[in-house]
């Protein structure tokens, strides 16, 4: 008779531990889930800065080399 009251008593302890442990998971969870989209956001930001700084540098080069010369239009006007 006294191990049934203490098995039930154990059994009503565990039950609310882990109620009280779920809503801490829950919570972890919803946190994780920020934080997991707030590092997404700026992964994202910092690979579209990166796509820029390269145009730009590849304009930048490309205006820095030596264009040749253009050929001269033919036409009737200008012989």
């Amino acid at each position: 008779m006294l191990s049934a009251v203490g098995v039930a008593v154990g059994l009503v302890v565990i039950g609310f531990a882990a109620v009280r442990l779920g809503g801490a998971v829950k919570g972890v969870r919803r946190a994780a889930d920020a934080m997991r989209a707030d590092v997404g956001s700026r992964t994202g930001m910092l690979r579209a800065r990166a796509a820029a700084v390269g145009v730009a540098v590849r304009d930048l080069r490309s205006r820095n080399r030596p264009q040749p010369a253009p050929e001269p239009v033919r036409s009737a006007l200008n012989e």
